[in-house]
């Protein structure tokens, strides 16, 4: 039991203490045995529906299976410079991303930029089960994702963004289109 005023704890006695003298309340005597008390009753249990009315189904009606579309195991990167590239898993893209690859044992996806506008490190791309995402490696000129003609700007802060395939990528001045690869 804990103390109302400070939260301490106090030690419990072996049995409570009797309440002071209330008017019209038997004080047991000492040395008698409490008479036992009577056995508890089990509580039967209480039966649920298998399920509820809406969940029923109907007669006639036959349950739907949907079946789930195919999960994504492989993308194909479509550059604007021509580049096409297949990725699995994690990947970094950039100018020169083989060194941040190789020590994160990622994918390195080199871009061919003549304009230097894509970072050394530019991007970082993750296909795991079937969900993509990209975020922006803290690039100079930045990223954002378009996707039906909205741009989806990625902070250089590591903000993550989920993308599809026939979502356009930038990465400075280039582009790619991602594609369901089989």
């Amino acid at each position: 039991m804990f103390c109302a005023e400070c939260g301490q704890l106090v030690p419990q006695l072996s049995r409570p203490p009797a309440p002071a003298s209330l008017p019209g309340a038997a004080r047991p005597t000492p040395g008698a045995v409490a008479a036992p008390a009577a056995p508890r009753q089990p509580i039967d249990p209480v039966p649920l529906p298998s399920l509820l009315p809406w969940q029923q189904a109907k007669a006639n009606e036959q349950p739907v299976v949907a079946s789930a579309p195919p999960v994504l195991q492989k993308v194909e990167l479509l550059f604007s410079t021509g580049q096409h590239v297949m990725v699995s898993g994690r990947a970094v893209i950039g100018r020169k991303p083989a060194q941040t690859a190789a020590a994160t044992g990622v994918q390195a996806i080199e871009v061919l930029d003549d304009t230097r506008s894509v970072s050394r490190v530019h991007l970082y791309f993750e296909l795991i089960e079937g969900r993509i995402t990209v975020a922006d490696a803290g690039s100079s000129n930045g990223s954002h994702v378009e996707r039906a003609g909205q741009e989806i700007p990625l902070a250089g802060s590591g903000d993550v963004v989920e993308v599809v395939p026939g979502d356009r990528v930038w990465v400075g001045d280039i582009s790619f289109e991602m594609r369901a690869a089989a």
